[in-house]
Formats: structure tokens, C-alpha cells, sequence
């Protein structure tokens, strides 16, 4: 499986860090992203220390941004799992790439950061809410006219809805084939000895950087009584079904009494019995099962209070 997940319940500052990779072209970027991503986040915010707050309070004192952490994490995250999938995979493996959703809980506030094409949805009463917008350049939304553009601002293109003609997301984790002029070298070759391109086409290109990056959007939103889970997925489970739908499923289930782990499971079963043809990863934060009272400075979230498949 090319996708996985990692949950932290006893993050920094009262948070639960859970965040959904998806990989694609190897294992290998998820699986160091899995388990290096939040130890990078940990170390980022160190260092920014006491700067600039986030909005809400649970009496765990001031942080710095978690936009601007999140954002600087995820850039160094991809620094990283490029040097180290050049060191140390000399194969195919050393192109592979990774998406990843992020969510960042406590009982007032939650932050969620994207790279890609996974999705995070905040249930509120019942209405589902989307938290995260997904990198892809298929359709005419203005998100998606915003990464055509900012592709083809920096000397890429975009063809049947993949970036350069390959990749079928426009931001990622790894794909050093889309990064720097060593990498992006290597995409004109291989699109010539593939016939995706000829030579003369090749010789055309002129990059003046990264049509790939890992560059996130990160939203902020303060919580209420009214929120009763946070559900992060990837593309797997949202081809088959949209948002509202999935909240509608998780949340009757829930009311019965299932554990988030069972309903995290039905939903991947219900996905594959659908025709999804990707993996598929869920992870599912049942707010109502946290004990918020135990969170305290160096956090602390007690309880069954997420799922994932």
C-alpha cells in the first residue's frame, strides 16, 4: 500500500497531529514522510519559538503561527525526503512522490495544511465542511486555472490534466523529476526515450522553477460545541464519494456506538465495493470521545478518539 497514516494524540500545545500520505510511483516518500513528518514539525517549531500567536486559547500559552509552521515544515519535510531518497534509492524508488493532509485538533482550534490530492472535512452539526483544497489541473475552477497558471508561469505545461503530461497531481512531496535541473533534465529525457515528446520539444523547454512543489495551503478554524469529527482521507474514498455523503455515513454510524476505527474500515469497504481503483487511507477524529480536561501544556488527548485504515 502506497498509502498511509500518522496519529499523534499527545502532540505539542494540547494538539492531536494526524496526517494521511498517499504515495505514488514507490513506497518510498511515504513511507519516510510517515515517519519523519512530525518530527520535523516538532523541530520547526522549536525554532520559531514564542513568535507570532494562533488564534484561540486553551491555557497552554502562546505558540507561534501554525500557518507559517506547517507551511516551513512541510518545505523542509520535502527538502529531506528528496536528499534522502537520492542517497538512498538508487532506483525508481528515488522519483517517487507523496501527497499529504495534515490536521492539527484541540478542543478550540484546528488547522489543517495540503499538498495534493487527499481531503479533510469537519463535521459541524451534520453539514459537512471542507477544510482543505486538492491540487489537481482537471476542470475549470479557479483553484485549478491558479496551478495552470502557476505551472506555466515557471516554464511547465499541462496536458490531459497532468502536469507536464505524467503527474496527476500539481503538488507533491519527492518527484525530484519535477524539482531542480538535474530533475527536470531527467523528465525531457524520459519523456523523449517514452515518445511522450520529441527532441526538438525538449530542447524548447526553458524552467525557471518547480512546476511540482510542496508548497501547502493551510486553513485555520476555531471550534465549536456544534463540531463532532474531523475526517482526513485520500483521493481513494473521495472519487467514489463526495463530502456530505461521507460525513451522512461516518456520523450515523458513530451515533450508533462504532468505534472510529470500524467506521473508518467500512468506509474503505464501501469505497472498493463503489470501484475505486486507488488505495485508500482514513483517518477519523471523533471529537465527542476526547477529554479535553486532561489536555494540559505538554498536551495530552486520552480516549478512543480516532480510526484509520
Amino acid at each position: 500500500m502506497e498509502d498511509t497514516a500518522q496519529v499523534v494524540p499527545h502532540a505539542r500545545h494540547g494538539f492531536l497531529f494526524a496526517t494521511v500520505f498517499d504515495g505514488h510511483g514507490g513506497f518510498a516518500a511515504a513511507e519516510y514522510l510517515q515517519q519523519n513528518l512530525y518530527r520535523i514539525f516538532k523541530q520547526v517549531l522549536d525554532a520559531k519559538g514564542e513568535g507570532e500567536t494562533s488564534g484561540g486559547s486553551s491555557g497552554t500559552g502562546s505558540l507561534p503561527s501554525l500557518t507559517a509552521v506547517l507551511t516551513d515544515s512541510f518545505k523542509a519535510a520535502d527538502e529531506d525526503v528528496l536528499q534522502w531518497m537520492h542517497a538512498n534509492c538508487p532506483d525508481e524508488e528515488g522519483t517517487s512522490g507523496c501527497t499529504a493532509t495534515t490536521c492539527l485538533v484541540r478542543k478550540d482550534l484546528l488547522v489543517v495544511a495540503n499538498v495534493g490530492d487527499s481531503r479533510a472535512v469537519l463535521c459541524r452539526k451534520g453539514t459537512a465542511i471542507d477544510l482543505s483544497t486538492e491540487h489537481r489541473v482537471w476542470g475549470k475552477t479557479p483553484g485549478v486555472v491558479a496551478e495552470i497558471e502557476r505551472i506555466e508561469s515557471v516554464g511547465g505545461w499541462v496536458d490531459d490534466g497532468r502536469v507536464c503530461g505524467v503527474l496527476a497531481v500539481s503538488r507533491a512531496f519527492g518527484d525530484m523529476e519535477f524539482k531542480g535541473q538535474a530533475g527536470l533534465k531527467l523528465l525531457l529525457q524520459k519523456g523523449i526515450e517514452f515518445e511522450l515528446w520529441d527532441q526538438a520539444f525538449a530542447d524548447s523547454r526553458r524552467f525557471t522553477g518547480a512546476p511540482v512543489t510542496a508548497d501547502p495551503d493551510v486553513s485555520e478554524m476555531s471550534l465549536c460545541d456544534e463540531d463532532e469529527f474531523v475526517l482526513v482521507a485520500s483521493d481513494g474514498l473521495w472519487d467514489v464519494m463526495d463530502s456530505q455523503e461521507v460525513v451522512k455515513l461516518a456520523r450515523r454510524d458513530l451515533q450508533r456506538g462504532q468505534q472510529p476505527q470500524e467506521v473508518a474500515h467500512k468506509l474503505t469497504q464501501l469505497a472498493v465495493k463503489r470501484g475505486s481503483q486507488d488505495n485508500i487511507g482514513v483517518v477519523l477524529v471523533d471529537l465527542g470521545k476526547v477529554d479535553w480536561s486532561q489536555a494540559s501544556g505538554g498536551g495530552g488527548l486520552f480516549g478512543s478518539l480516532f480510526g484509520s485504515r
